[in-house]
This record gives C-alpha cells, sequence and structure tokens, in this order.
C-alpha cells in the first residue's frame, strides 16, 4: 500500500510539473504568440518582442502560477478540516471561513468608510488585500472556535457553521441592496472566482503564505493521525485536544484568508481533492494523504483553469448581443464539479470512501 502511495504521489508530482507548462504554452488565445515564442521566454527571459513579453509575463504566467499555489494551499486545508470534523463535507467553504473573508471584503467594497480605515494601515494594494483576508479568517476561525467548544457533535458543528455562512451571506445581501452600481460590479468580480484577477505581484505573497501553511501542516500530520480514530484515543495518545484543535484552524484560516482575496471564490477545490485522494491511495495515513490531496488538487486547478480558457460561454447566441465570447470564470468550473460531487455524496451515503 505504501508503495502504492509513494508510485501515485510521484505520478502526481510530475503531473503538477508538466501540467503547468502545458496551460503555459496553450492556455491562452493571442493568435500572435507562438509555441517558439513561449519556448523562448522560458528559455531565454524573452520573445524578443515587448509586447509578446507582456502578454506572457503579466497575463498568462500569473494564472497558471497561482492555480498551483491554491491546488497546493486549499486541498491541505479541505483535508485538515475534514480529519478535525471527521466529515467528507468540512472544507474552508462549507465551514464558513471564505463566507468570513468574504464579508470582510464586501464591508470594504461596499463602505468607503471602511475602505479609508485601512488606508490609515497601508495604501499598498497588496497589503491592504491581504489585511483583509486575514481579519475575515481570523473572524472566522473565532466563530468556528466558539461552534466547536458550544457544540460536541463534529455534524452539528458543520451544520451551525453552514447557518454561519447563510447570516454572513444576508449581511451582504443588505449591502448589495444599498450598493452603487460600481460596487456591485466590483463584488460580482470578487465572488465569481477568477484566476486572472492575479497579478505577477501577488504571486509572492500568496507563495509565501503557502509555504508557511505547509510548513505548519508538516508539523501537524502525526495529530491529524490521531484525530482519525476519535478524540478519545487521541487524548490516550497524548494528544492536546484544544490546543490540535486551534492550530488547525489557525492554519486552515490564515491560508483561506491569504487565498481568497486575490482570486475571488475558490470554492469546491478544498472538498474535491481530499476526497478523490483517498480511493486513490487508498491509505488515511496523512504522510501519503497530505502531499496526495495537496498534488491533486494542483492538476485539478491547472486543468480547470485550461478548460475555462478554451471553453467560451457563447453569450452574442444566448442573448442576441454583438458581444465576443466571454472565458469561463474557474469557479463556475469548480461550482459545477463540487455540486456534482456533493450530490453523489449524498446519494451513495458516504459509505464507499471513510475518513479511517
Amino acid at each position: 500500500m505504501k508503495k502504492r502511495a509513494v508510485a501515485i504521489i510521484l505520478i502526481l508530482l510530475i503531473m503538477s510539473i508538466v501540467l503547468p507548462v502545458i496551460g503555459f504554452y496553450i492556455g491562452g488565445n493571442a493568435k500572435s504568440i507562438s509555441y517558439e515564442d513561449v519556448t523562448n521566454i522560458i528559455l531565454k527571459g524573452t520573445t524578443g518582442d515587448e509586447f509578446k513579453d507582456l502578454i506572457l509575463k503579466k497575463h498568462r504566467l500569473p494564472p497558471i502560477l497561482g492555480a498551483v499555489i491554491i491546488g497546493l494551499a486549499l486541498s491541505g486545508a479541505g483535508l485538515m478540516l475534514q480529519t478535525l470534523f471527521r466529515n467528507l463535507l468540512a472544507s474552508p467553504y462549507t465551514t464558513g471561513i471564505t463566507s468570513g473573508v468574504l464579508l470582510v471584503a464586501s464591508l470594504v467594497i461596499f463602505l468607503d468608510s471602511v475602505s479609508r480605515l485601512l488606508d490609515v494601515i497601508t495604501t499598498d494594494y497588496t497589503t491592504k488585500v491581504l489585511i483583509v483576508g486575514w481579519i475575515g479568517g481570523a473572524f472566522a476561525m473565532i466563530m468556528l472556535l466558539i461552534i466547536a467548544y458550544r457544540v460536541q457533535e463534529a455534524s452539528g458543528v458543520i451544520i451551525v457553521a453552514l447557518l454561519l455562512s447563510y447570516f454572513f451571506g444576508g449581511v451582504r445581501d443588505y449591502l448589495i441592496a444599498n450598493a452603487e452600481e460600481i460596487q456591485i460590479q466590483q463584488y460580482w468580480e470578487f465572488i465569481i472566482g477568477s484566476l486572472t484577477r492575479i497579478r505577477l505581484g501577488d504571486i509572492l505573497p500568496m507563495a509565501i503564505c503557502t509555504i508557511i501553511f505547509i510548513i505548519g501542516a508538516l508539523f501537524l500530520l502525526k495529530p491529524l493521525n490521531a484525530l482519525l480514530f476519535g478524540e478519545r484515543y487521541a487524548k490516550s495518545y497524548g494528544l492536546n485536544i484544544q490546543k490540535t484543535r486551534i492550530l488547525i484552524l489557525f492554519f486552515t484560516s490564515f491560508i483561506t484568508g491569504a487565498i481568497i482575496p486575490f482570486t475571488g471564490l475558490i470554492a469546491f477545490i478544498g472538498l474535491i481533492a481530499p476526497y478523490l485522494a483517498r480511493p486513490l491511495i487508498k491509505t488515511s495515513d496523512h504522510r501519503y494523504l497530505m502531499p496526495t490531496s495537496m498534488l491533486l488538487g494542483v492538476v485539478l486547478m491547472v486543468s480547470c483553469h485550461i478548460l475555462s480558457l478554451k471553453y467560451f460561454v457563447p453569450l452574442h447566441y444566448l442573448y442576441g448581443i454583438d458581444r465576443p465570447a466571454t472565458p469561463l470564470p474557474i469557479g463556475s468550473v469548480l461550482d459545477i464539479l463540487g455540486g456534482l460531487l456533493v450530490i453523489y455524496l449524498v446519494y451513495k451515503g458516504e459509505k464507499k470512501i471513510r475518513l479511517d
């Protein structure tokens, strides 16, 4: 079984390297850019044409790198939450962490006073985005800790967290009802979830936060394995349950708050990748399950990104308007896959795939 797991991890690692390269070659629709231009930018750092360099470096490369980072981060966070709550439907989205980030972001978008308050701290947009994300993630983490303390059953925690997400959504709906059109457009672009929002300057802070998260996840592998057998066993194993809960919620909220502000709502990758990883390697040992989930997340994110660029919504046919076809937002692709997965989980009763 260990050999199978190692072999699958190696295959996924190769795919995680090859797919981004393929995506860099074909992940665009600029007819003026050839495969030779892409090869030159990889090997020489330039195509010899300033305009082509600009397109490749500032428009085609950041979404590919962003897909890799998001796949690693949110898939790992989803696995940790599923183990903590012992529920296959747990993820940064279903536990309300993402909703907390969206709530704080919407306050910045819709309320000028909140935006000006952040100007006191910094005027740099990247730093401001990170602050907003971390505040939202911390707020959601505190609410989750309160819920986890008051509600004993893991399934009950998920239910209350979902209801809390609806509450956050209600607050956002109220703000939308009293907002101006340009603010609503900004909010819509934020919640739709798109890798094209990512800029080259965003990659470094996203990567640094992801490295911090991965280091934290490595230290939590043994506690996560202990949690698989229940909290009683984990306590007898010598595990500090309260400390472990706080650390898992801290790291998952931290990375969600660091990623979502740059991309908008990326919902289901944190649910899909860990779910598919378990039957793939046929073990719940987090030493193998964590890298498998993360690498599978990269493969899924990059693949969905390529699909979203190559297949368009024919708005001019649907609405009879003279307008070019619009690329599918990656959030839409993931929502469709995630929705189908949830239906499958309910239909199968989660019997074939177990946490332990």
